[in-house]
């Protein structure tokens, strides 16, 4: 069974084109609670939501959902529930956060030519398990150049593809190599012409910057909304931006200006937005 096209992005959205409560939520738990087993009260991760717009019965709802996916494992004390990540969870958060790391990353010209290449030679599962894979796999920065035939810059470990491997259930299915392009075949600009389209990624980086750049909280809700919207909407970005070396981009590409915004913008929200999760981790819980 062929592996092929665009699947969806890493985070599923609403029919209006927001971030579903689901996906705002997994962001919440990277960001917040942490590739741990700290444990956290459903009614931390419902307030929490709701400061991302999220109503509570759809807070509710997501939370359930995350635990059913096998993300979270609950724990009841006295009536009310804490949450833990389970191990699958813990993998998944963080390998996410080990690539979001690398996103911001200057890019840089000492490459070495050097492609790392995946071949998926046993049959995917199920839609499901196809469409993880493929979100899974552009997230960690690899592009299809072929039904089952996969690509990413550079031969360095992406703890992240093991994971996405793992939750499809091709931990054995997969041949990798390290390949290079060779005199008469396609250039290295003519495989990434290939694996990506780097125009909607660009796209998502200026929609990024219009969006972040200057916006200003009024309070430390607003400023956890915009820390946290902000580090999931570049999370998503990730998905379209392979984070190639500078040399194969767009001489007016807009990746290091977006990269600039996120830093600047994540630092200067830290204080208020911890201040506001911390608070709302010590109130009164309600499950």
């Amino acid at each position: 069974m062929a592996v092929s096209g665009r699947a969806t992005t890493a985070t599923r959205r609403r029919a209006d084109g927001g971030p579903s409560a689901r996906a705002l939520l997994i962001s919440v738990l990277g960001q917040w609670v942490g590739a741990d087993a700290t444990p956290v009260w459903t009614g931390t991760l419902v307030g929490a939501l709701e400061a991302l717009g999220v109503e509570e019965r759809a807070a509710r709802q997501a939370v359930n959902r995350t635990a059913a996916d096998g993300w979270l494992e609950g724990e009841s004390v006295g009536r009310y529930t804490r949450w833990r990540l389970t191990a699958r969870g813990r993998r998944m958060l963080g390998s996410a956060t080990l690539r979001v790391a690398r996103s911001i990353v200057e890019e840089s010209d000492d490459w070495d030519g050097t492609f790392s290449m995946l071949v998926i030679v046993e049959p995917v599962a199920d839609r499901s398990s196809r469409d993880r894979l493929v979100t899974g796999l552009d997230f960690e920065g690899f592009g299809a150049v072929a039904p089952n035939l996969w690509v990413a810059i550079g031969s360095a470990e992406r703890p992240g593809v093991e994971a996405v491997l793992e939750s499809c259930g091709l931990t054995n299915g997969v041949l990798r190599f390290e390949a290079r392009t060779v005199a008469g075949a396609a250039t290295a600009a003519e495989v990434v012409a290939l694996a990506w389209d780097l125009e909607p990624a660009a796209e998502a980086q200026r929609s990024f910057i219009a969006e972040f750049a200057e916006a200003e909280p009024t309070d430390h809700r607003e400023a956890f909304a915009l820390r946290t919207r902000m580090a999931h909407e570049w999370r998503e970005l990730l998905s379209l931006d392979p984070s190639l070396p500078a040399r194969l981009l767009p001489p007016d590409w807009p990746g290091p200006q977006a990269r600039s915004v996120f830093q600047r913008r994540y630092a200067e929200w830290a204080e208020p937005a911890t201040t506001f999760y911390t608070a709302l981790s010590e109130d009164p819980v309600v499950s």
